[in-house]
């Protein structure tokens, strides 16, 4: 009986110590190497899934729009806490951040531009869906007119 309980004891502390590995000393997850957006860091362990992603490129006009998933084996804060820590460096600014059963959203926006990412809960992983659109709110233009009978 005690041989198990040191036994399980050990097993209990190889997994923590092995849980820890994929962290650096603040607690984040370490950035992957080659991300296929360059200005969109992805979690290293994240892997695109390249049959549910999409990304165009307007040549000539900087448009670009991304619709790319990514699976992962990390928790969805840890990857939100990825996100919110790491997309500054790359000049994206945080706008708002909503929690909620269905997942954790992010959006960001950069230049004429805005990033949307979401974060949720699979069956086995986490899924990551990053989608980067012009941004529309600046670019559309408003006009006003003077009330009716004043010209």
């Amino acid at each position: 009986m005690r041989r198990m309980q040191i036994t399980g004891f050990v097993g209990l502390l190889l997994a923590a110590a092995l849980a820890g590995c994929s962290q650096n000393s603040e607690g984040l997850l370490p950035s992957a190497a080659n991300p296929p957006v360059a200005d969109i860091p992805i979690p290293a362990g994240m892997h695109i899934n390249l049959s549910r992603s999409q990304s165009t490129y307007a040549p000539g006009s900087n448009v670009r729009l991304v619709n790319e998933m990514y699976v992962g084996s990390d928790p969805r804060l840890s990857v939100a806490r990825f996100f919110l820590h790491n997309m500054p460096n790359f000049k994206w600014k945080m706008q708002e951040e909503q929690q909620g059963p269905g997942g954790i959203r992010l959006d960001f926006i950069k230049n004429q531009e805005e990033c949307v990412i979401t974060i949720k809960r699979g069956w086995f992983h986490t899924h990551c869906y990053v989608s980067v659109t012009p941004e529309l709110s600046r670019s559309t233009t408003t006009t006003t007119t003077a009330p009716a009978g004043q010209h």
